[in-house]
């Protein structure tokens, strides 16, 4: 997964981060951007919107899967993505945060509060395991019923447990064909 050049339209994505058409560079959106938000876990709520006890269960449960699997599952809160869409938010977080190291073992979801909207990116190691349609699925149907109806947390919560869930049954179906 990644994004379009905003000056020429190619593809610009985790392995390949500078346009083979015009230079422009992940670096281009810290620019435009400032500095990402930091990051202290797995779980970053800036604008503090999630209460106590929703943080807490996506901690928990993210912390699971890293424990299980190795790889990680990060959550990020945004009041806005703005300037930039959703989709290139998410891309500079995930590369910024360097979300599942090295090897790409990462996923990020990105909740753009003022946008409305959910945006995954993916490792590039999980591309096969997440794929664009499969999250775009679980983050439809699992978590945006539940946001429709005021229920951040419990949306949210609803989403990363069923990507985790996805990576956890790849990952077992791995170490039964070992």
């Amino acid at each position: 997964m990644g994004v379009r050049c905003p000056r020429c339209e190619l593809d610009l994505n985790d392995d390949a981060p500078a346009c083979p058409g015009c230079a422009f560079h992940i670096r281009d959106l810290d620019a435009e951007l400032g500095a990402p938000p930091a990051r202290a876990g797995d779980v970053v709520d800036v604008p503090g919107v999630l209460a106590p006890a929703e943080r807490a269960a996506l901690e928990a449960r993210l912390a699971r899967l890293r424990a299980a699997t190795g790889r990680e599952l990060v959550l990020a809160v945004v009041p806005t993505s703005a300037p930039r869409k959703p989709s290139e938010h998410v891309f500079w977080l995930f590369n910024r945060w360097a979300v599942g190291g090295g090897a790409g073992e990462g996923v990020l979801v990105l909740c753009a509060l003022a946008e409305r909207r959910l945006e995954c990116e993916v490792g590039c190691a999980l591309e096969d395991v997440v794929t664009d349609a499969a999250s775009g699925e679980i983050l439809r149907e699992r978590a945006a019923p539940l946001l429709t109806r005021g229920e951040l947390g419990a949306g949210l919560l609803a989403g990363c447990d069923a990507l985790a869930a996805l990576i956890e049954a790849a990952r077992g179906r791995a170490e039964g064909d070992a």
